[in-house]
């Protein structure tokens, strides 16, 4: 389970991040259920507003006045509405918020089953904002504590965990823009020449640096460590990120004295910042969707207005007739003109709905979206590219989990269009089999998530084949391991396993079967 604070970006607003939690835009297409705490209504305007008074009985404050938590659950793990509710007092009460107004959702739109909380920071008894003391390192003790009390997988919560966020933030980070960052650049392009200088016995710490200027990098000390920086431009990284053994104690046990370069090494290539094809396809279609959508709103409204005007002036001759008819009297032109005035209010109502309902096509079909989302929809629709770029980064996976894949790591992209299938934001493919089983595609390994369910085995040995080939690494404890064994014969597969004690059971079936065959010949 991990619990992430997620950082505001301005003063925010509950009614907002509510619209986002409860999926408004989309019907609440991703939310299974909700509910609303310490707040005095059933319907979720009535308590919306509440909070937003309660809010607004502060007006000194100019900060953010929501806090908003992330509970999330590994891949297999769905908690029920009972231990959630649990989960999420205890959380709060490990900051001292039990008691704040706050809207809970829980998310099914990802791989990871997990539960958004909105909280009113105004405290309910002073109206003081409350800003918890070390709330994330709270956050992380109590989330430790719950995962024994209601056996969930243990997640890291060691303040450690900062440096991994950021290289998750900077990976992300390419995934939103299009565009590489420099310690992508440098691993990409450099780190397999600069371990091939590392490994020679022979090389030197001259050797090093040479390597690096060939691409415009230099090796140099900053603080009490090294780093490795563009010798042109304001961009650097610590060298051990790019690399453990570069860190400034492993180079000077392996080269003595940290010194600067004695020569000047002509590069011929460097940084160059490239944005992807699939960044400017998504940024052309963004703009021509400004574009069509400034235009079509501009005609929306010179023909609103051109009708308006003429049922005006339609309304206004037929007062007027009536007012010059000498023949009616005043109480009948006073009937007349109620008549008139209540055609009119249809009218208009009518022409209002017409043009708002076409307003809201126009921004509809128009509408702009993130570049996650563009990619996301690509890839449903069998863009290999677009899954790659989702995926971007290189999958992990853990000793417990059942996986398949291609025992030299190869990486396939290819989506199954004859299954149905949803693709998160990290460009998992999931396939549903069945109601409890799942396979989840990430490129370079099958993940699979069984009861006992021989189709789903099935199912991803097939794929497995066709993605990874004929031999294929099996992880995963020794009821998987059997099962894949027992589906692979029972379905005459003819796969080969890379793990040796498999490898052996396969090698004895088929020999039993050519020596029954040979005795069935004879």
């Amino acid at each position: 389970m991990i619990v992430k604070q997620v950082s505001s970006k301005g003063k925010g607003s509950f009614g907002g991040l509510a619209e986002y939690i409860l999926d408004e835009k989309n019907n609440m297409e991703k939310v299974e259920y909700y509910e609303f705490s310490n707040c005095p209504y059933s319907e979720v305007d009535g308590n919306l507003e509440y909070i937003k008074q309660m809010q607004n009985l502060n007006q000194v404050l100019s900060g953010d006045k929501t806090m908003h938590l992330i509970v999330s659950f590994q891949e297999e793990e769905k908690p029920t509405k009972e231990v959630l509710r649990d989960i999420e007092k205890e959380l709060l009460k490990s900051i001292g918020m039990e008691n704040h107004h706050r809207l809970s959702a829980t998310h099914t739109n990802t791989n990871n089953f997990h539960l958004h909380i909105a909280i009113n920071r105004i405290n309910p008894e002073n109206n003081l904002l409350v800003d918890p003391w070390k709330s994330k390192m709270k956050l992380q003790k109590k989330a430790k504590e719950l995962e024994k009390k209601y056996n969930l997988k243990i997640d890291n919560h060691d303040p450690t965990w900062t440096k991994e966020q950021l290289q998750s933030d900077i990976k992300d980070n390419e995934v939103h823009s299009g565009v590489k960052s420099f310690l992508s650049w440098v691993k990409e392009n450099i780190l397999e020449d600069i371990k091939e200088v590392l490994d020679n016995p022979k090389s030197t710490l001259e050797d090093l640096h040479s390597t690096l200027g060939k691409y415009n990098l230099e090796l140099k000390t900053r603080g009490n460590g090294v780093i490795i920086a563009d010798k042109t431009r304001k961009l650097f990284v610590k060298a051990s990120d790019v690399h453990r053994t570069l860190s400034k104690n492993s180079l000077e046990k392996k080269f003595g004295k940290f010194e600067n370069p004695k020569t000047h090494t002509k590069p011929v290539k460097q940084f160059t910042n490239p944005t992807s094809k699939l960044w400017k396809e998504y940024q052309n279609l963004m703009s021509q969707r400004k574009v069509t959508k400034k235009n079509l709103l501009e005609l929306e409204k010179i023909s609103r207005l051109e009708i308006k005007d003429s049922l005006t002036l339609k309304y206004s001759e037929q007062l007027r007739e009536i007012r010059n008819n000498s023949t009616l009297s005043r109480e009948v032109k006073y009937q007349y003109k109620l008549v008139i005035y209540a055609n009119k209010r249809i009218e208009f109502d009518n022409l209002k709905e017409v043009f708002s309902k076409k307003r809201r096509d126009i921004h509809k079909d128009n509408k702009l979206f993130s570049y996650k989302e563009f990619l996301l929809e690509k890839a449903l629709n069998g863009d290999k590219l677009s899954l790659e770029a989702l995926r971007n980064t290189k999958m992990k996976f853990k000793p417990d989990e059942n996986i398949l894949r291609d025992p030299n790591g190869k990486i396939n992209h290819k989506i199954w269009q004859s299954v149905k299938a949803k693709i998160t934001k990290q460009g998992n493919v999931v396939y549903q089999v069945g109601k409890d089983s799942k396979i989840i595609d990430k490129g370079d390994h099958l993940k699979l998530s069984l009861q006992n369910n021989d189709k789903a085995i099935l199912m991803a040995l097939q794929m497995a084949k066709a993605m990874y080939g004929d031999t294929l690494d099996v992880k995963g404890d020794i009821a998987f391991k059997k099962h894949i064994l027992m589906v692979s014969e029972r379905y005459n597969l003819k796969l080969n396993f890379s793990n040796p004690v498999m490898k052996k059971i396969v090698t004895q079936n088929r020999q039993e079967k050519a020596k029954q065959s040979i005795g069935k010949s004879r």
